[in-house]
């Protein structure tokens, strides 16, 4: 068996491979242009040499590395009409176009905005604009203009280990400031022409509103949104975790899988039309346009924009070569993507996209080779289960990466529904334009909604089963690159058996468990204490090698915070604890202060000193007493007395930690 080939892969692997390392490598875009210069020329006088032909070849394929490299550190860096060329901190009369709504949350409505002009200069930059919300508050359309005359803040991290990080995700789509706002301090501008952007949202909230109105109850219309118009937030957070721990959630995510069944059942019911002269190239056009026109309806939110370039130059390679080439044409729409948008490199949903596709294309024809049914139902069966254990041993490495835990029901999740899936979708559609242009029946409502309830307590069902899903999984960076060169290294193997391709599996194999030795070592010398930070409650907790001992005032409350905790190390065990005033271990000792009388201990000099509760103090009196090195105040103290602690401690000279504005502190022992 021939393994798939693509002219331009081992220029875009390299070209991919530039691109990460200008995430890694400070430099600036000045210097890294004048090396590339220099390159190019030493490239040139290259030619002139007769021979060499190793030493050119090696050039010329460092070219794409170094061309990668320098295209996203420019792409990276701010531009000279940026308004970080400006004194962020300086207040001016700011116009801001809104681009896109991030998210609908209780307190306020997220967008992306565009600043175009500050003060008498017109500038560019993208931000982040959180929109107050109260009971009159009425959200922003896009392209919406609005005058603003606030200051920019930095966008914060997160305040803990192992949390989310919000401002990482909007920094890869070159977002580092916000703003808050609200009727009081912004005025809106009035629209006077509308945009390709604000035509498709007008759109988009039209379909929402027919959505909205009609008789479908709340589970149903959320599905609707959710599959057509990638409107995940619309269902219960319940739905969406059960849809996780089932393996499935990819089918809530508009992407690859849907477009793919949209462009099947075009396929095949446009059929006829190779009964005719240039039937192929004409079915090729109807449904590259439906697929774009899907898009444009939805807004061109980024898996749809993905998915639908993924398989337009699918549906191409398959019309002009009957689907010899889809490997080539595969890796020509990740290079284009990537190329017209850099930010998708670092977009977890556009690295499980093709991982999964690449996996499909590459493993799945090894494991159709392991047993060949002669009955039409189960060859059709075996091949979706192909299918989804060539996808899933792509994604696992990288989804346990990120995610953190591992349904091991996967297979079962798939087999059960996606086979089915593709009927419910058309049925879906079939409904939904029911709803934008008649009055839909109430036998359609009523079996709608049936099927909605069956398909979630299926899943509701599987979820359940939580002996078969593991979570709370760490791996490291280094082990997850391991695993993905030994994924790769036997698919060669696979496909050409031989010494060759024998050897740098074993090698591979050897650094991998060398690598777990090295990270186990490293955990086993692990001892540290932590101070998190929880609103209104406090939590702390000791880590000695794979064991964490904590407190917590408010289990129930900070459960997801110990989660995100145990996802960011390997932990084998969390367990809980009671806390007196004070805390020692060998040479570190911590106080801990709820009020007055606690902390007049004789003969006890603690480093660090832990306020918690807002206690009612003369700490100008406690930090003569005890000259601590560290004072710190945790999420249970209001904001008011923690500024006052932060000045009383800067007169004594003694460091202050404010959990609310700093996070989470570590103090290694």
């Amino acid at each position: 068996m021939k393994l798939p080939q693509s002219p331009i892969l081992i220029p875009v692997i390299l070209f991919t491979l530039g691109a990460t390392l200008s995430f890694l490598i400070s430099i600036s875009f000045q210097e890294v242009l004048k090396i590339g210069i220099g390159f190019l020329l030493f490239m040139g006088l290259l030619q002139f040499l007769k021979g060499q032909k190793l030493l050119k070849s090696l050039f010329l394929f460092s070219s794409f590395l170094l061309l990668g490299f320098i295209y996203f550190k420019g792409y990276c860096t701010p531009s000279k009409n940026h308004f970080q060329s400006f004194n962020n901190n300086k207040k001016g009369l700011k116009q801001i176009e809104i681009q896109s709504l991030l998210g609908n949350y209780s307190f306020s409505n997220n967008y992306i905005g565009k600043i175009s002009s500050w003060g008498k200069h017109k500038v560019e930059g993208k931000i982040l604009i959180r929109q107050s919300k109260d009971s009159t508050t009425k959200p922003w359309s896009i392209g919406q203009k609005i005058l603003t005359n606030e200051r920019l803040s930095s966008i914060k991290g997160p305040l803990n280990p192992g949390q989310f990080s919000y401002k990482n995700y909007l920094a890869n789509k070159k977002i580092y400031h916000q703003l808050d706002l609200n009727s009081g301090n912004s005025f809106k501008l009035p629209n006077r022409k509308r945009t390709f952007r604000s035509f498709s949202s007008s759109l988009e909230r039209n379909a929402f509103d027919q959505i909205e109105t009609s008789p479908l109850s709340v589970s149903s219309q959320g599905m609707l949104k959710a599959l057509l118009f990638a409107e995940r937030n619309a269902l219960d957070d319940s739905i969406v975790q059960n849809y996780t721990k089932a393996g499935v959630i990819h089918l809530l995510a508009l992407s690859g899988l849907h477009i793919g069944l949209f462009v099947g059942f075009f396929m095949l019911l446009l059929k006829p039309l190779l009964n005719f002269r240039y039937g192929s190239s004409i079915r090729m056009v109807i449904i590259i346009c439906f697929m774009w026109l899907f898009a444009f309806f939805v807004g061109f939110p980024p898996s749809v924009t993905r998915a639908v370039t993924m398989f337009s130059f699918m549906v191409v390679g398959r019309a002009l070569h009957y689907g010899k080439h889809t490997f080539h044409y595969t890796v020509l729409s990740f290079f284009l993507l990537l190329f017209c948008y850099p930010p998708y490199l670092r977009s977890i949903g556009f690295q499980l996209s093709y991982l999964a596709v690449f996996g499909i294309l590459l493993i799945h024809p090894l494991l159709q080779q392991v047993w060949n049914p002669k009955y039409f139902i189960l060859k059709r069966y075996w091949e979706w289960t192909t299918v989804c254990l060539a996808a899933q041993l792509a994604v696992s490495p990288i989804s346990i990466y990120y995610f953190h835990q591992f349904p091991s029901l996967f297979l079962v999740s798939n087999l059960l529904i996606i086979p089915f899936f593709g009927l419910f979708l058309i049925f879906c559609i079939l409904v939904f334009f029911m709803l934008l242009f008649f009055s839909i029946p109430t036998f359609i409502t009523v079996a709608f909604e049936k099927v909605v309830t069956l398909l979630n307590k299926s899943i509701r069902w599987i979820a359940q089963q939580e002996a078969f899903l593991f979570d709370e999984l760490y791996h490291s960076t280094a082990s997850t690159l391991f695993l993905y060169s030994l994924l790769i290294f036997s698919v060669f193997w696979g496909y050409k058996k031989n010494i060759w391709n024998t050897i740098p599996v074993g090698l591979v194999l050897c650094g991998l468990l060398l690598n777990c030795k090295i990270e186990k070592k490293k955990i086993n010398t692990e001892n540290s204490f932590w101070i998190f930070h929880r609103h209104n409650a406090s939590l702390v907790g000791h880590q000695k090698g794979s064991l964490f001992y904590y407190y917590s005032s408010e289990n129930q409350e900070t459960k997801r915070l110990l989660e995100d905790f145990a996802n960011s190390r390997v932990l084998s065990e969390k367990t809980p604890i009671r806390l007196a005033n004070f805390y020692v271990q060998d040479d570190f000792k911590l106080m801990i202060l709820d009020n007055e009388k606690a902390y007049d201990l004789v003969d006890f000099e603690p480093q660090y000193i832990l306020l918690r509760n807002n206690p009612k103090l003369n700490l100008n009196r406690l930090l003569r007493r005890y000259k601590p090195k560290v004072l710190i105040a945790d999420g249970t103290n209001a904001p008011w007395n923690t500024s006052l602690w932060e000045k009383s401690c800067a007169d004594y000279g003694v460091k202050f930690h404010n959990t609310r504005l700093d996070g989470a502190l570590k103090i290694n022992l």
